[in-house]
């Protein structure tokens, strides 16, 4: 059986992410606010959920909600974003809620699973960032 996925996108003034269950079914979609409290508590309900979550590679450079997300022990892929914008823009997908829903069944079409990449895990930093 599938694990559950969970598509993830960083829409203006908060995150928005689309849980499918392990059938393929929808769940409702899931706003956050963009404080470091609520991406703790995304984090929780998708490990609870045991959910696997697929990003954008943007949203792994310019949001922390993917470190915290591997910290936390759950599986995060990577989707490049020339295919998210391409797949995006094909089926003229605006919504965030719809674009995260998108993202999250990218893992189930196989030729598209091969353009994911798997994050590594979260290693904490022993050395203060110079920038």
């Amino acid at each position: 059986m599938t694990p559950p996925t969970c598509g993830l996108v960083l829409a203006p003034r908060r995150l928005v992410a689309r849980v499918f269950g392990p059938g393929a079914e929808a769940r409702r979609a899931i706003r956050a606010a963009l404080t470091d409290d609520a991406r703790h508590g995304l984090v929780a309900y998708l490990a609870a959920a045991g959910a696997e979550i697929v990003v954008a590679e943007a949203l792994v450079r310019a949001d922390p909600v993917a470190r915290h997300a591997l910290r936390a022990g759950l599986v995060v892929w990577a989707a490049p974003d020339a295919l998210v914008a391409a797949v995006a823009r094909a089926a003229a997908i605006t919504d965030p809620a719809r674009v995260a829903a998108m993202l999250a069944r990218l893992p189930r079409v196989p030729l598209l699973r091969t353009q994911l990449r798997r994050l590594a895990s979260a290693v904490e930093p022993r050395q203060v960032p110079l920038l």
